[in-house]
């Protein structure tokens, strides 16, 4: 590792204990004692550098299989571990705690976890009023309003105060959810390894009770004893997602025909504590666990996928199933698969028990979000939202109607009552227009979606339904706006839609959610990104992220915002004043923030068609210094009526239109050609 990437790994760390608050009391907890992990093979290196930083020796080897191998350490020293693993490794957690010898030496022998089982379960997919009636209800701002409240508390470090009152606060909140069920109880669970308490919810199955379907997420966050742990995304996040389809399920009444148990796990960060005590207690007392969702981080949305899917740990056909589920009933999430390389969260502990678990994932394994495990895991860098989670929250709700099956009380087949308000028949509009619905159903409104010429712009899900769509991301000329109403149970109505005139004259362009990157949709003699590149991942303001053609090209994940690099803003013009033509010569300026003008790069490209984009190479420049620099080229455009340019800003490396840097950025820029 270089001098520079050295000092930025050493400044996220260091941010950790130097701007923290001091958490709440420390509980009680009984004197340290040995424990056993077992841990990759290839991560041994990060183990003994945690224990080092403490001034400790490095770990005893008590056995090895393959890649698996089982290390003696201290419970103290598993939350340095934990942080390191996430720091050096960029893994969660990255390894299993056993709490004596033979049991690790057992899970070695076990080595279950990449292959996981075969399932004796028959998937159906015949429950749509059950999946359609929870999936629907589920609300952004109910799970946000849970992640502000659990990422409230300075920590929730398993052997702190605050994890005893959030798990408590947690139990009455779902207790108040079930008042006057019978069939539902809501206990806290207390384990041996650890003074923290699950919490599990268990709705009793009406057919077979026998046969238990396990959603879980874990509650406590990673911290150290002078160090705060919002723990927003990891993994309040799950647990508020959890919390929404508990809430919906219990609204409507929701009696499964098999038992349902919801899940919210003790100590996960210091290797999976709470959920293995509880799955190999289930397994002891040979429970027909059927099957298990783990969410643990889902609202952080860093890939440009709605879903990932982890391949490893996890059972292949539950997966099949929840991708044919997620086919069926959310046709318009994107999804994919991705692997942990290792036990990442809690759905090992299942899986190493002989369950069928699986864990959809808020992005792929190589862009989840970097601030976990620190200070700054906060729900500002969700964008202050629930938008992410929501997602998750619906193919929760269709998993478990489908897995479970069970019967909703309420019922509804009567559509929304909806009217557009604004803007009005016959306007002429520009830059920012205000789109406006109400909207009524006894059921309640689940989201009002406003669309511009029957293609959806923006989506409300609360009262005052409004939209603020920018205009700029339709050419000039005659278009119709009309809002669809959704109710909890799926039944919708669309409005007439109205005419407007769409006069723009603006050179800003807007981001186009068809194509995923900003656009200026008029021919004009300029095209500029204007703010909407400004960063890089989740470093900076950089929103839409990554902001390349249908997210063809990640951004590299590593560094800060404006001390490493970055390209903010890309400005194509005419050199004669003139609207975009063939043939026409352009001038690209693509404004960056460099971190050396020796090692530091711009590539520029072009493509003639944005649609079905192929690169060409305009040129490679070196900024002339560090800090804010405008490097520019000139090109001469090709045919295409639709054409696109493309900025990676790279450390080191070759000139390719897309690469693996970890400090790369890449962004395109769309615009109109007469």
């Amino acid at each position: 590792m270089n001098v520079k990437r050295l000092a930025s790994v050493v400044m996220v760390l260091g941010c950790v204990s130097a701007f923290a608050k001091a958490p709440d009391a420390i509980a009680p907890v009984a004197k340290d004692r040995e424990v056993y992990i077992t841990v990759g093979t290839d991560a041994l290196e990060v183990v003994n550098s945690a224990l080092a930083g403490q001034g400790l020796a490095a770990a005893t080897l008590a056995g090895q299989k393959g890649e698996i191998t089982a290390l003696r350490v201290r419970a103290s020293q598993l939350n340095a571990i934990s942080r390191e693993m996430h720091a050096k490794a960029n893994r969660c957690g990255g390894f299993i705690t056993h709490d004596s010898e033979a049991e690790a030496l057992a899970a070695l022998e076990g080595q279950s976890s990449q292959k996981g089982i075969t399932s004796l379960v028959t998937y159906t997919t015949d429950n749509p009023t059950v999946a359609y009636g929870l999936s629907n209800a589920v609300q952004e701002s109910n799970i946000k309003s849970t992640i502000t409240t659990l990422s409230g508390y300075a920590t929730r470090y398993h052997t702190s105060a605050t994890a005893l009152t959030a798990g408590s606060w947690l139990k009455t909140q779902w207790e108040g959810y079930a008042a006057g069920r019978s069939d539902v109880t809501v206990e806290l669970y207390n384990h041996t390894g650890t003074p923290m308490k699950s919490v599990i919810m268990t709705i009793t199955g009406t057919a077979q009770p026998s046969e238990v379907v396990v959603l879980g997420a874990h509650l406590d966050s990673t911290s150290s004893p002078t160090s705060t742990a919002p723990g927003a995304d990891d993994d309040a996040s799950g647990v508020a997602t959890l919390t929404e389809v508990i809430r919906v399920a219990m609204l409507q009444g929701y009696r499964p025909a098999k038992t349902v148990k919801f899940m919210a796990y003790a100590a996960e960060e210091v290797g999976l504590v709470g959920s293995k005590e509880i799955a190999n207690a289930y397994k002891l007392a040979g429970t027909n666990v059927i099957g298990v969702m783990q969410l643990d981080m889902t609202n952080y949305q860093g890939s440009s996928w709605d879903v990932v899917l982890m391949t490893d740990y996890t059972n292949a056909a539950q997966n099949t199933f929840i991708t044919g589920l997620m086919s069926t009933y959310l046709p318009s999430l994107t999804k994919t698969t991705s692997s942990c390389g290792y036990a990442c969260s809690d759905h090992a502990s299942w899986t190493n028990a002989g369950y069928p678990a699986s864990i959809p994932f808020e992005a792929l394994m190589s862009q989840y979000n970097p601030y976990i495990h620190t200070v700054n895991d906060t729900l500002a860098r969700s964008g202050d939202n629930a938008n992410h989670a929501l997602k998750f929250a619906k193919v929760a709700s269709v998993y478990v109607a489908e897995l479970a099956k069970g019967t909703v009380s309420v019922s509804d087949t009567t559509p929304p009552t909806v009217a557009l308000t604004a803007p009005t028949s016959g306007a002429s509009v520009s830059s920012i227009v205000t789109l406006s619905a109400t909207a009524s159903d006894a059921s309640g409104i689940n989201k009002v979606e406003f669309l511009v010429d029957g293609s959806v712009v923006g989506t409300a899900t609360a009262s005052p339904y409004s939209y603020q769509w920018n205009s700029a991301s339709t050419a000039n000329g005659s278009h119709g706006i009309s809002a669809k109403a959704y109710d909890a149970f799926g039944n919708t109505a669309t409005t007439s839609a109205v005419t407007v005139t769409v006069s723009n004259t603006s050179t800003t362009a807007a981001f186009d959610p068809t194509l995923k990157a900003p656009r200026c949709f008029s021919a004009l003699a300029s095209c500029d990104s204007g703010t909407l590149l400004n960063g890089r991942a989740g470093l900076g303001p950089e929103v839409n992220k990554p902001n390349t053609i249908n997210g063809s090209c990640a951004d590299g994940l590593n560094g800060t915002y404006h001390s490493d690099e970055s390209n903010d803003r890309i400005k194509v013009s005419t050199l004669d004043g003139t609207p975009f033509a063939a043939g026409k010569t352009v001038k690209i300026e693509a404004t960056v923030y460099a971190y050396s003008a020796t090692t530091d790069k711009l590539d520029l490209y072009y493509a003639a068609n944005a649609n079905s984009p192929t690169w060409t190479l305009i040129a490679t420049v070196s900024p002339p210094g560090t800090g804010i620099r405008t490097l520019t080229a000139n090109y001469t455009l090709p045919t295409g009526t639709v054409q696109a340019v493309r900025a990676r800003f790279r450390y080191n490396g070759s000139e390719a239109p897309c690469g693996t840097g970890n400090y790369d950025d890449y962004d395109d820029l769309i615009f109109a050609v007469q």
